[in-house]
């Protein structure tokens, strides 16, 4: 665990099981500010699970998620969007 609390997006030890298989384990990952990141990978990686964990549309099995040290892995997407976390297709 990073004890840096400075980050934009902090991911730490994020899991979501789908009836018992794991789409996300214990992952971890930090974005500074002015910093940019890609989630690249095969079908069925997880990139669209990872998305919609950080969005709310899935709840985290466990782990935390902070966006500008707010944690917001609990919280209901329309005030995830108010924080200033959104996706377009």
């Amino acid at each position: 665990m990073d004890t840096n609390t400075d980050y934009l997006l902090a991911i730490e030890d994020l899991s979501v099981s789908f009836d018992g298989f794991k789409a996300v384990d214990s992952l971890s990952t930090y974005v500074d500010y002015n910093e940019l990141r890609v989630i690249i990978g095969p079908n069925g990686a997880g990139k669209t699970t990872l998305l919609d964990l950080i969005c709310g549309k899935t709840p985290a099995g466990g782990g935390s998620i902070k966006f500008k040290n707010k944690e917001i892995s609990r919280m209901a997407e329309h005030r995830i969007v108010r924080e200033g976390i959104g996706r377009k297709f």
